[in-house]
């Protein structure tokens, strides 16, 4: 009896000394309840690992990216500081462009804070429900105020209005909103962004394509890594920051979906996602848990 407490507390006094040890609690070979906690504390402690190892991640790949912007703004101050600012054109020049790398870096934040927070979905949201078709008839119609230069078409034909996912509504608006907004980015004459859902053996899929760019066979396997861009300087030129895909990718494999990317250079891309659909049973169960959840926190 007293064995498998002390194995539990040495673990314990090991993580506690080094918050990164691999230490684990050994399996006792039992079927009782010291078994079982012994199982419970592994999985926290692997839980703890990964919020670690994201931390760190998020923290070299910030200071990796933001080091370029900062340099841009320090360069411009210290040219004004010498003798910039005596001449007016080449001080709006580099207020303009401190101004923009500010923004660059603003945006850059954000979408590593939203990285950060898909990684922990399953904490946040763990039973949320979604009806796809009030979504994707919402960021269709906003996408369309927005960028009144495109025709964004909606077809819905091949799913049922009432079919719902497991996804918090905010999570999947954002995914519909990355995916369209990098088609716009890289169409070129032809400004169409088709937006298709159908539901077919149990799962939702929903595609967006655009007529653009296109992208390379050897580039399909690589978009959704962090900061992983195409061409480096036209993904400048037009704001990104080569994390729009990696959220997305990270929003899909959160709520146990799936994506991908079809695409021809010079033709287009079509990016592809599915969920698990919910019957209006499992849907039930979930708003329940969720309602149950909420009153156990306002306590």
């Amino acid at each position: 009896m007293v064995k498998p407490i002390k194995e539990m507390s040495r673990v314990a006094l090991e993580v506690n000394a080094d918050p990164n040890s691999t230490a684990r609690i050994s399996d006792f070979h039992r079927h009782d309840e010291l078994q079982e906690l012994a199982v419970s504390l592994n999985q926290m402690l692997d839980r703890m690992q990964r919020y670690i190892d994201q931390q760190k991640e998020f923290v070299g790949d910030v200071s990796h990216e933001l080091r370029t912007p900062v340099a841009v703004i320090e360069g411009h101050l210290n040219m004004l500081e010498r003798w910039g600012k005596d001449d007016p054109e080449i001080l709006e020049e580099s207020i303009k462009a401190s101004l923009q790398e500010a923004k660059r870096m603003q945006h850059l934040i954000q979408e590593m804070l939203d990285l950060t927070r898909a990684e922990q979905i399953n904490v946040q949201y763990p039973n949320a429900v979604t009806n796809v078709a009030d979504v994707l008839k919402r960021v269709a119609g906003d996408m369309s105020m927005v960028h009144k230069d495109f025709v964004i078409r909606l077809d819905m034909d091949d799913m049922p209005q009432d079919t719902q996912i497991q996804i918090y509504q905010g999570h999947l608006e954002q995914l519909l909103v990355i995916l369209v907004d990098n088609g716009i980015k890289y169409s070129t004459d032809r400004k169409e962004i088709n937006i298709s859902a159908g539901l077919a053996q149990n799962e939702v899929h929903i595609i967006v394509q655009d007529f653009g760019e296109g992208i390379s066979k050897e580039d399909q396997s690589k978009i959704f890594n962090r900061f992983y861009r195409v061409d480096k300087a036209r993904t400048r030129e037009k704001g990104g920051n080569g994390l729009g895909l990696s959220i997305a990718q990270k929003l899909v494999h959160s709520y146990h979906g799936k994506i991908g990317v079809d695409s021809v250079e010079g033709q287009g891309s079509q990016f592809i996602i599915a969920f698990p659909s919910l019957t209006k049973k499992q849907a039930h169960k979930l708003r329940e848990r969720d309602q149950a959840e909420k009153a156990k926190k306002g306590k």
